[in-house]
């Protein structure tokens, strides 16, 4: 009996492990089941994120995936933000909630929560550092126990969701049945999620950023007034310009997009071009390099080129910006010749202007001996002397005068007939023409033009007066006044059967005091005078003579001349 009665309680504690094996199996596989559920959500849930363009879209049924795999209550994401006071808080976003129990997204008391909420400090120093809470609620203040909408929740575990190293906010689990409700392996998991989802939310906003920063980008690109060009590396082909290098150059976009620089032609200089490579390729960008370009008119000019680099399409690109200086290249090159010119200026008249003085200085003393020995003839010699010095001396200072206004001084424009001026200025030179024996020839029906009446006689008048003075040993002097039409443009011209220049005068003629003949009179401003006027006139003037007693033909030009 006793040995029955122990087989009996042998059997029966057999019996209980048995059946405690088998509940803690069927645990296990049902602890095994939800984790892989959980895991199975978070699989669903990262490819629908990663499929999704706003991963707002998909948020809902990712808490709905995370709620039924974990069987909670609640699941709920908290964004940080500013309040009007520019103090941080959180609000509760969206959520999910567990058959039967109650929708809290419209519920004030989770919105605006300041993030170090009174009782709530060491949530707060956990999530903040990047770690899970997870705890049961009773550890909370009585002010938990006093709202409904929190007293219900006996475990909290909230996760906390990080974007590019800063806290955004948590994704929260709440079971109002159980406390402690899942193991190290599931608060795993429910990490890996926040991880999935800051990710999504990170790609989103740099997304977002990529947009905002091409839009800016495209909208510079095009509306800037800087001509601007995109080119690849890999190929060296252009793939965009804006309308701003369209204008400059002369190239429609289409004409230039996937050729070259090297097939348009635009680098005048190949080794200024090489140079700017190498450089570029040296430092990786350029700031404002000197070179020549050529318009598609074959027109050159000087640019400024800087680089820096870019992408586009993942394609290692340079993006270009020229700024024109021709004009001023122009204005520099201009203001070096008149310092030139100044210097050249400053030593001749120093030098022209010594001459009578030291003329009238030796005669005044010549005279002062003549008076004393009672010479009157000689005397009154000295006195022309000093005269003629004087009044070379006055003429010299009225031209530079005359010339130093020129620029300054400006007469009201009107419409003056050039035929007309070329009569009026062989009036004026009547003496010297009679005398010379100089016959003027002006064509007919010259044009009139918006000019200055006054400068405009001095050019013709200097003109004719100097071809006059050059006529050598001419029979039969003649001066012609006429235009011609070069490269579509009128060309007005003076022409003489004169001595005429050898070419290495042709510029020199038109310098300061430059008197290709000393013992002629003049004081050598008078082509200078000419030049500077045509000049304000946006005009240009030269000669064209071999010398050899074959003449010289003084050509120029005037801006808004035209036939009438």
């Amino acid at each position: 009996m006793k040995s029955k009665n122990k087989n009996g309680l042998a059997s029966s504690n057999q019996k209980d492990g048995w059946l405690k094996k088998i509940q803690a199996k069927r645990k296990n596989n049902q602890a095994l089941g939800q984790r892989d559920a959980l895991l199975n959500a978070i699989a669903q849930s990262a490819q629908k994120l990663l499929s999704a363009q706003d991963w707002r879209t998909e948020i809902n049924d990712l808490l709905c995936l995370l709620g039924k795999a974990t069987q909670a209550s609640h699941v709920y994401i908290f964004e940080n933000h500013l309040d009007e006071n520019k103090k941080l808080v959180t609000s509760q976003k969206y959520e999910w909630v567990g058959e039967g129990q109650n929708i809290e997204i419209a519920n004030q008391e989770f919105q605006n929560v300041p993030l170090q909420e009174d009782g709530a400090s060491n949530w707060y120093a956990t999530i903040s550092a990047g770690k899970p809470f997870y705890n049961t609620t009773k550890l909370f203040a009585s002010e938990w126990k006093n709202s409904k909408s929190r007293s219900e929740i006996k475990t909290l575990l909230d996760v906390p969701i990080f974007v590019n190293n800063t806290w955004w906010g948590v994704i929260g689990f709440d079971d109002c049945k159980r406390e402690m409700a899942w193991s190290q392996a599931d608060i795993d998991a429910m990490q890996a999620a926040a991880g999935m989802l800051g990710a999504a939310i990170k790609r989103q906003q740099s997304d977002a950023a990529l947009r905002i920063s091409e839009e800016k980008f495209h909208t510079t690109f095009h509306h800037t007034f800087i001509p601007m060009v995109i080119g690849r590396i890999s190929d060296k082909v252009i793939l965009d310009v804006n309308e701003a290098f369209s204008n400059e150059m002369g190239y429609t976009r289409e004409e230039v997009i996937n050729h070259s620089a090297d097939e348009l032609r635009l680098w005048v200089n190949a080794e200024e071009h090489i140079q700017h490579s190498r450089l570029r390729q040296k430092q990786g960008y350029t700031r404002e390099f000197k070179a020549k370009f050529r318009k598609q008119s074959g027109e050159t000019g000087v640019m400024l080129v800087s680089t820096a680099p870019l992408t586009v399409n993942e394609e290692a690109c340079v993006l270009y910006t020229l700024y024109n200086i021709t004009k001023i290249e122009d204005l520099l090159s201009e203001l070096r010749d008149k310092n030139n010119e100044l210097e050249r200026f400053t030593y001749t008249v120093s030098h022209d202007l010594k001459a009578p003085l030291i003329t009238i200085g030796g005669f005044v003393g010549y005279l002062e001996k003549d008076i004393l020995a009672g010479n009157a003839e000689k005397a009154r010699q000295d006195v022309q002397r000093v005269m003629d010095a004087v009044y070379k001396m006055q003429t010299l200072l009225n031209e530079l005068l005359e010339l130093s206004r020129l620029g300054r001084v400006v007469n009201k424009k009107e419409n003056v007939n050039i035929g007309e001026i070329a009569e009026e200025a062989v009036r004026l030179l009547q003496g010297r023409l009679i005398s010379s024996n100089v016959k003027v020839k002006i064509e007919k029906d010259l044009p009139f033009i918006q000019g200055d009446h006054a400068r405009l006689l001095q050019v013709v008048q200097n003109l004719i007066d100097n071809s006059a003075k050059f006529m050598g040993d001419q029979p039969n002097p003649l001066i012609e006044i006429g235009i011609k039409t070069r490269d579509l443009h009128p060309v007005f011209y003076i022409r003489d059967n004169g001595m005429g220049i050898n070419e290495e005068y042709h510029d020199r003629i038109f310098g300061l005091f430059d008197k290709l003949n000393a013992k002629t009179d003049g004081t050598g401003i008078g082509l200078a005078l000419v030049k500077r006027i045509i000049e304000l006139h946006n005009g240009k003037i030269w000669v064209e003579s071999d010398g050899k007693n074959k003449g010289s033909t003084f050509l120029f030009t005037l801006s808004d001349a035209a036939r009438h």
